[in-house]
């Protein structure tokens, strides 16, 4: 995508490496993970962090943010894991190897993997983020956390949509991680706004935009600033497409509904088939009670001859997806536990 026109003064903005040196609003944060990973600096064993939040309110960019700030001031590396691509142990072990260049860790074992990567580390400080651990079923899950306590001088950010993917953990891992939990709530309207004013001041010329246009955006991304940084960028796209010197309001709309769809795409794509037919039987009815969708959902997987996942999986897997913003729930006005499930447009 071009960025020559009369519009953006810095096309580096939109690319996806943007190199941050601060972040608004969640320097609070930031000094917590901080004092977490304050023994690492005496080389003991650090307290595990739990960063929870709903998607778009920062978790991912401050613990990338936290490891470049570690390195780049205490000389103590880490390493970034998203368990929605890397959901099993071995997986996992794989990845830190290959990043680390640990030498004869080929083996496809994962405890001779394991056992490499300690070598390699030799009790040196070192920080593990596991980003979307939710997405690790519940047994991997136990086994990435566990395991990886035992490296030595390790530190553990896990980050989730909730805390209670930790409660859901194993007595045993959740004792011995015991982390310090950081929550990431949803940011405010005029948080965005000003998140979305330093971006603007440093990618757009003055006479592009202002800050109505800005308020606009932040008032419909509902808290999600990734969505609303998206929608900034789609809107001077459109802007440039017509050849206008500045944003007006069919630029941001026509931004607000592609970020919107690239969002649930993207979400989609990457969940499993069984959350996919969910998603759409609850789409395609637009509104339907929870024991009437996991009657729908078992006579999909009958016609299509697919195993259907167990009660307990299915409820994770709903859960996800309202974590995720894709469905939202609320109770029925009926006697017993009884939900109505409807599709987020």
């Amino acid at each position: 995508m071009g960025w020559d026109n009369e519009i953006v003064k810095n096309p580096d903005f939109f690319g996806d490496d943007w190199a941050c040196e601060s972040i608004p609003q969640r320097e609070e944060q930031i000094k917590r993970l901080f004092q977490c990973a304050e023994p690492l600096l005496r080389r003991k064993v650090p307290i595990h962090a739990w960063i929870h939040g709903k998607p778009g309110t920062g978790k991912t960019l401050v613990s990338r943010f936290f490891l470049k700030k570690l390195e780049e001031k205490h000389f103590i590396q880490g390493a970034y894991i998203n368990c929605w691509e890397c959901r099993t142990l071995y997986a996992v072990l794989e990845r830190l190897v290959l990043d680390l260049r640990v030498l004869g860790a080929d083996k496809p074992d994962a405890r001779f993997k394991l056992e490499r990567l300690k070598r390699h580390l030799k009790d040196r400080p070192f920080v593990v983020v596991l980003d979307e651990i939710d997405m690790s079923p519940p047994k991997e899950r136990n086994n990435i956390v566990y395991n990886l306590m035992s490296l030595g001088c390790v530190g553990l950010v896990c980050i989730s949509y909730s805390r209670q993917t930790y409660y859901e953990l194993d007595d045993r891992v959740k004792s011995r991680l015991n982390p310090h939990f950081i929550e990431f709530r949803p940011y405010s309207a005029d948080d965005i706004t000003a998140i979305l004013k330093d971006r603007a001041e440093a990618a757009l010329l003055p006479e592009s935009w202002n800050t109505e246009d800005l308020e606009r955006i932040a008032l419909l991304s509902k808290g999600d600033v990734r969505t609303a940084i998206q929608t900034l960028k789609n809107a001077v796209y459109w802007a440039k497409s017509e050849g206008s010197s500045r944003l007006i309001y069919h630029h941001i709309q026509n931004g607000i509904n592609k970020a919107r769809s690239l969002k649930k795409k993207y979400l989609l794509k990457k969940l499993t088939k069984d959350h996919r037919i969910l998603y759409g039987l609850v789409k395609k009815r637009g509104e339907i009670l929870s024991g009437e969708l996991w009657n729908l959902y078992q006579k999909v997987c009958s016609e299509k001859e697919l195993k259907p996942i167990a009660p307990r999986t299915y409820s994770m897997y709903i859960n996800q997806l309202i974590d995720l913003g894709l469905i939202e729930a609320e109770r029925a006005k009926i006697r017993g536990k009884v939900r109505i499930f409807r599709a987020v447009v």
